[in-house]
């Protein structure tokens, strides 16, 4: 299987956003001698990545380079405490600090490279940010948002915490961040039947493995409870009233799993797709049956890049 594609002088440029404060880039097709791009279309992809990555990890690049080959500008940006965490003040690795500070990243981002039409496109931690992401700047219409795309998008933490254990939790997490309370999440799955072992990419998880700014350690306390906070208030008071549903009502929703994903079960996001369907939303689900978590990272990442810059909906 071909090493992950990170760069495409010939078709693609990426460039970093400087003055920011966090690391973030834009990625976008080359159209004509000059090396420039059409500055005329102000539609970007805004990328945004998962748990323990980072806007360049091998993972990441690899599908901003993909939707450029595509013809796609794409935009992707480091959470707090993710990539080199030198910037702002009290940024730390290791420590994401919540869906607010990730939020106005994701604005000061895209107001950076002058975009218009937004398609948000996240994956694991980065789909649940994805959902926030859209119902928030969707009302605030700044930003047209006209796609979404999730990508084995985290839509509820495994464990629930009853109110008073949630907010000792929450207490003790601003003392102790760094407490490590969970192993650093794998998509490798070993089988001993070849017929079981996941459609899965080894040499692409070791370019992924080899990047310096990726967390390497496991999840802090400070870290799972910004995430339970963010799964909780994407989950609403009803399931009806849950971000994915109240979004596909006015922006169509692309739904993407890997049915063999172990690190984040699939059922609870497809079965919030169907829900959104059911109740006249504009969302698709599309499974790659032998995938794990990352997509990129298998046999038919070539298509998924397809799927992710070609997909609208049409019903």
């Amino acid at each position: 299987m071909p090493r992950l594609v990170l760069e495409r002088p010939d078709r693609t440029r990426a460039r970093e956003i400087p003055g920011l404060g966090f690391g973030a880039e834009r990625v976008e097709p080359i159209v004509d001698e000059r090396g420039t791009s059409e500055d005329d279309d102000d539609e970007f992809y805004l990328i945004v990545h998962g748990l323990n990555s980072h806007k360049a990890n091998p993972n990441v690049r690899a599908l901003s380079v993909g939707l450029a080959t595509r013809g796609k500008r794409c935009v992707a940006f480091d959470l707090p405490g993710h990539g080199a965490c030198d910037g702002e003040k009290g940024d730390a690795r290791g420590i994401f600090k919540g869906k607010e500070a990730a939020l106005e990243r994701a604005r000061r981002t895209l107001r950076s490279v002058g975009a218009k039409k937004v398609v948000v496109c996240g994956s694991s931690m980065g789909g649940a940010l994805a959902v926030y992401f859209a119902n928030e700047l969707r009302t605030e219409r700044e930003f047209e948002i006209v796609r979404v795309v999730l990508i084995n998008p985290l839509v509820k933490m495994k464990k629930a915490f009853p109110q008073a254990v949630l907010g000792a939790l929450w207490a003790l997490s601003r003392v102790t961040p760094w407490l490590e309370v969970s192993p650093r999440p794998t998509d490798k799955i070993d089988a001993a039947d070849e017929n079981d072992r996941p459609d899965f990419d080894d040499e692409a998880q070791e370019q992924c493995d080899a990047d310096e700014l990726t967390w390497k350690k496991g999840v802090s306390l400070r870290t799972a409870v910004e995430l339970y906070d963010l799964t909780r208030h994407n989950a609403g008071e009803k399931e009806v009233e849950c971000g994915l549903v109240r979004l596909s009502f006015h922006v169509p929703i692309l739904l993407i799993t890997g049915g063999r994903d172990d690190v984040v079960p699939p059922d609870a996001a497809i079965d919030r797709a169907r829900l959104a369907v059911s109740a006249g939303g504009k969302a698709e689900h599309v499974k790659f049956e032998r995938a794990g978590h990352s997509l990129t990272l298998q046999s038919r990442r070539e298509e998924f890049f397809d799927l992710v810059a070609n997909w609208r909906w049409d019903a």
